[in-house]
């Protein structure tokens, strides 16, 4: 009896060993659990039309996409420099001064707002959820001045991500820039302490990166790497369709 409650407790200790020491991994998709967040921002709505209402509209349209992923709306309340950014009530943060959302050209594709429309106190000033909305990109560059070309920097910007659980993955489309001048080449994740391998960027398109530990994180920090090929010298990145899949839906 001694011999086999010795042979059980080896056991149990060897499977927390391994979860332990789980370690991050790159992935090339997300999980069917996956929850998938799109970067909006809301322009003035006309009198007697709340932010709300336009909120509720995109995402009924959201809803019904066929496209996948299927995205959950972030509303963020600006389009330059805006922090924090916070999805789902916490369920997924940017650390402050870590993101900053854009609405500026990218080789991500943008979800196609209907022109569905929208109408407040004057129905003769009615305009559309199109007009309404702006699809934003999250961007680890700073905008120095409304009106000015993007900053940047020479040493890039590290982003810092927070649940409000414990996740098993998380995972992003990245643009990297120009596809002749790319400010990027890469990016790695740090989870759990660990640091994963490089992923490449492909430029001038939209790069799905992504991670997982079986162990579960509650937070990860995004790292670009690799030469900065662009004139200008500044390593930036911009990303959307952050998603993150539960541990306990893993």
């Amino acid at each position: 009896m001694k011999k086999i409650k010795l042979i059980s407790l080896a056991v149990v200790c060897a499977g927390l060993s391994s979860q332990v020491q789980a370690a991050p991994k790159l992935i090339p998709t997300m999980g069917s659990a996956a929850t998938t967040y799109s970067f909006f921002t809301i322009q003035s709505p006309p009198a007697g039309v709340s932010a709300l209402t336009v909120q509720t509209m995109l995402q009924g349209e959201l809803d019904v996409s066929t496209a996948l992923p299927k995205l959950t709306a972030c509303w963020v309340t600006g389009d330059l420099n805006v922090t924090p950014v916070n999805c789902g009530n916490g369920a997924m943060q940017f650390a402050n001064a870590d993101l900053y959302t854009y609405n500026g050209a990218s080789n991500i594709p943008p979800f196609n707002v209907s022109n569905a429309l929208v109408v407040g106190i004057d129905p003769k000033k009615g305009t559309t959820l199109k007009k309404l909305t702006l699809t934003s990109k999250g961007a680890n560059f700073r905008v120095g001045t409304v009106g000015v070309p993007n900053s940047g920097d020479t040493t890039g910007r590290v982003v810092n991500v927070h649940f409000n659980q414990r996740v098993a993955q998380f995972g992003m489309l990245v643009d990297s820039g120009q596809a002749l001048a790319p400010s990027v080449s890469g990016i790695q994740f740090i989870v759990n302490r660990q640091t994963t391998l490089v992923k490449p960027l492909v430029a001038g398109a939209a790069t799905f990166v992504g991670v997982e530990d079986s162990a579960g994180f509650t937070d990860i920090s995004i790292i670009a790497s690799g030469d900065v090929q662009s004139q200008s010298g500044v390593r930036a990145w911009n990303a959307d369709q952050f998603a993150f899949v539960p541990l306990a839906k893993f």
